[in-house]
Formats: structure tokens, sequence, C-alpha cells
């Protein structure tokens, strides 16, 4: 009788098989595979790498012992969307085979809490589809450094008021020896939307740097006071999702006060669930602009966390919306008609 040559892998794969038979783990067949997810038991959260495995096993080959025989040697291809955002590109993860035969895993990073998918093809036209609640990160618990950074650059570095400057911005890949990102999918018809505010949230902009050759952006922009300044750059490096990437900057001087927008939203909201939220649609018809009809960008109150949402499939200014926390947020809602741009100012409150 031929010895095992590792029996320790042996082992493990019969007490993961035990495992699933005495867990319910979520299982799907595809054609003649069938594949069973295992999620970490503590469940997702966006903002830190995650831990996902799946074993496939072959539905022709019963085994005595495991049930079916796992698959090894494949090449399964894992990719994670959100169909509710359809605006929101998908990113591919590269499985890697686990100890155990059969066993794959991937370690994705999601940019914020919701609904996602998970589609595993294991052969072409043959693909298992599991949908994914991943948490919001929560404030008590320790996220993981983000995969991407943004380095902002600033020419002069002390700007003006009212005086143009011209901003670079570099995204880096911390997975990648710190490497600049050359390559970008487009999201909206733009490699990168940067939305700039002063850290009251009175003072808002929407831009699109220009991309340059070595993977950097430049904008030359001009600011209407000083002030503390948040820059959010939603950005999707190719392959891996889409990003929000945040960046600060100071310009010296002195403050122009700007009396707070008091126009409250439709209602409040809970927070950490995804709902619709509808906005009263103009009189003259609504117009294409960035590949939607309208826009919402929230911001909180801690001028941190941001959030960019588009209208669903009914014509109209509803907006699948998420609230990260609760609190109070600031939402500019854009839109387009007659070939004009408009921009609106809510406060909202998350519950």
């Amino acid at each position: 009788m031929a010895k095992n040559p590792n029996p320790q892998r042996f082992v493990s794969a019969l007490v993961l098989v035990a495992l699933a038979h005495a867990v319910e783990f979520p299982r799907q067949t595809a054609g003649h595979y069938q594949v069973t997810l295992r999620l970490p038991a503590e469940g997702l959260y966006a903002q830190e790498e995650s831990q996902i495995e799946f074993r496939i096993e072959d539905l022709g080959r019963p085994d005595p012992l495991t049930g079916f025989t796992p698959v090894v040697r494949a090449t399964p291809r894992a990719v994670i969307d959100m169909p509710s955002m359809r605006g929101m590109p998908q990113f591919t993860e590269t499985a890697h085979a686990e100890p155990a035969p059969g066993d794959y895993g991937i370690h994705p990073t999601f940019a914020h809490g919701g609904d996602y998918r998970l589609r595993i093809t294991i052969e072409p036209n043959l693909t298992a589809e599991f949908p994914l609640a991943v948490n919001d990160a929560p404030a008590k618990r320790k996220a993981l450094p983000p995969r991407y950074t943004l380095e902002l650059t600033a020419n002069p570095k002390k700007p003006k008021p009212n005086e143009p400057v011209e901003l670079r911005l570099l995204v880096r890949d911390q997975d990648n020896n710190n490497a600049p990102v050359t390559a970008f999918e487009t999201v909206h018809e733009k490699l990168l939307h940067l939305v700039i505010v002063r850290r009251d949230l009175e003072l808002f902009a929407h831009e699109h740097p220009t991309p340059n050759p070595d993977g950097s952006f430049t904008l030359r922009h001009t600011f209407s006071s000083a002030g503390e300044y948040r820059l959010f750059a939603d950005t999707a490096p190719r392959g891996a999702g889409g990003q929000i990437l945040s960046a600060k900057m100071t310009v010296p001087g002195k403050v122009v006060e700007i009396a707070p927008a008091t126009i409250a939203g439709p209602g409040e909201y809970p927070a950490r669930k995804t709902i619709p939220i509808t906005f009263p649609s103009p009189a003259t018809p609504l117009e294409p602009w960035l590949g939607a009809i309208g826009h919402l960008l929230l911001i909180h109150e801690d001028a941190q966390t941001f959030v960019h949402s588009h209208p669903d499939d009914s014509g109209t200014l509803t907006f699948l919306t998420r609230f990260p926390k609760p609190g109070e947020y600031r939402a500019w809602l854009q839109y387009q008609t007659g070939g004009k741009i408009h921009t609106e100012t809510f406060r909202l409150h998350a519950k």
C-alpha cells in the first residue's frame, strides 16, 4: 500500500469536510461542480483585508470518505460587484490554492459596506454565485492600513486664496512596494473624480483632473477661501474595484465665514442600510452627465466619511444610498438640464 506523502494535508482535508457537514455553509452547483463558501465567523468588514475560502468538488466523482472528489489544480476566477449600484466597477480576485486539496482562497478589501455579489467561475460558462453582506467598519474595530493611498503635492506649496494652484495626485499601491498605480478603469466617463470640500463642508467642488502618462493626475484649481480642506478621489485601479482615497491640505490665511446651508433633506434615514432616496425632478428634462442622469455626493460631519451614489433605472432622481454611520451629512445633488450643470445642497440625518 502506498504511503500518503503528506498525511497532515490529508487529515486537514478530512477535518474541513467534516466541518462543512457540521456547519451549514452556503453551497452552489455550477455544472458538474459543487462550490462551498466559507466566510469568517466574525463576518466581513469594509476597509480591511478579508479572508474568504471556498471548496470545489466534482459531483461526477463520488468519494467514499469526503463525499465528492476535491478539484485540485483549478484556476477559478472570482469577480465581486454590487448589483444594486451598477456604476460601481467590479473587481477581480485571483484565487490561490489552500493547503487542503480542493480548497481555494481570496483576500478582497471592500471600500465600504453593503450588499455585494461573488461569482466564482471554474470553467467558461460554469459559475457559482453567492451574496456577500459586508459590514461598515466599526469605530472600535482596528482597521488595517489601506492598500491604496493618495499622495498630494501642491505648487506653490502654500497656495493663497483666489490664486491658481497646481495639484498633483498620485495613487500608490502598498501591496506593491508603494509603487505608483498607472492603470485605471473608466468610471462614469472619467479615470478619477475629485471632490474638494472645506472642513466645515461649506465650500464644495467636483473636479476631474487630467491623467498623465506616469499615472499621476494634475488639476489647476483656485481656492476661494483660506482654511483646511479635504480632497476625496473616487477612482478604480484596474482590477481592484472602486476606491475612495483622501488627502488633506491647508490654504493659509483668514477663513471667510459662510452662512451654513439650512435646506433640510427629504427626511431622516437609517444608517448602515441601503435605501432609496428620491429628490424632486426639475421641470426641464434630465440629461445624461458623466454616465448618469444624476450624482449624489455625501460627506459625514466628520469630514472623513464619503459616499458617491447614482440613480436607479426609474429615470428619476432616486438614488440607492447607504449611510455608513449615524450623524449629520452634507449632500450635494448634481444633474444636467439644457446643457447646464446644477448643484443643490442638502442636510441629511442618519440615525
